[in-house]
């Protein structure tokens, strides 16, 4: 929603952009709820920590798509009932810092995926490079490369997509711009954000996505110590109201 391809940073990057993956000495662990629209929310948790010349994470995400109508065949008198369905992955993400300015990363993902009483799996790659200055920033990516996922013996690519974004700060505003190519649909999505550091403790975010249609979401970020919060919220479908991601960061 406000955490874009060539913006992302720290341990959100697993998910975005692994070359972006910033690991310290210490642990860094991230929690995120993520509530959409009707009943579909998913929870993630990441884990970095640099390890000589590397920094490296791991990360677990679910996503749960509520419960979801199994509509008998029509006419009949049985009733509605429902059904759960849910994604999970799991990923090892690691990147290399190439001087002076070059950072090359990737990622190993392991996608379950249950539907009713159907489930499959699948194996998914990604991998992006980054060249980053103190003021500037480039960023060329592929996510979900990989074996195809099987479900009642249907089987259908991961969304496959490569990306390629820019950043700029301007001190008092950091922006960014990125694309992206759907290459199983071959759609292209794409969105501008902007970041306002107001202070070393708060921030704000502000971002307009395509997805088929212009949305704009926003996000506030507070930074105390050793701990981070960030909220973000968007339209997206816009008569479906608000989604909201919430997350919390710690190094220990």
């Amino acid at each position: 929603m406000t955490t874009s391809f060539s913006s992302s940073r720290d341990v959100e990057a697993i998910f975005y952009n692994p070359a972006h993956l910033v690991a310290g000495e210490d642990y860094s662990l991230w929690l995120s709820y993520n509530r959409f629209y009707l009943e579909t929310q998913s929870v993630s948790l990441a884990i970095s920590k640099r390890l000589g010349s590397f920094n490296l994470g791991v990360s677990l995400l679910n996503f749960d798509y509520g419960d979801i109508p199994l509509r008998p065949d029509y006419p009949t008198d049985d009733t509605v009932a429902n059904y759960t369905a849910h994604d999970f992955s799991a990923a090892l993400c690691g990147n290399v810092h190439i001087p002076p300015y070059g950072w090359i990363g990737g990622s190993i993902k392991y996608v379950y995926e249950q539907i009713y009483s159907y489930s499959g799996a699948a194996l998914a790659f990604d991998m992006s490079f980054a060249y980053r200055t103190e003021k500037a920033g480039v960023s060329l990516g592929a996510s979900n490369f990989g074996s195809r996922i099987t479900l009642k013996d249907e089987s259908v690519n991961l969304p496959a997509r490569v990306s390629v974004g820019a950043l700029y700060d301007f001190k008092k505003v950091i922006a960014s711009v990125d694309a992206h190519y759907l290459v199983n649909t071959a759609v292209w999505e794409g969105g501008i954000g902007a970041e306002v550091p107001l202070n070393e403790t708060f921030g704000v975010m502000a971002a307009a996505n395509y997805r088929e249609q212009i949305y704009p979401g926003f996000g506030v970020s507070i930074r105390s110590g050793k701990m981070q919060i960030r909220y973000a919220g968007a339209l997206y479908p816009k008569d479906l109201g608000f989604i909201n991601s919430l997350g919390l960061g710690f190094e220990f």
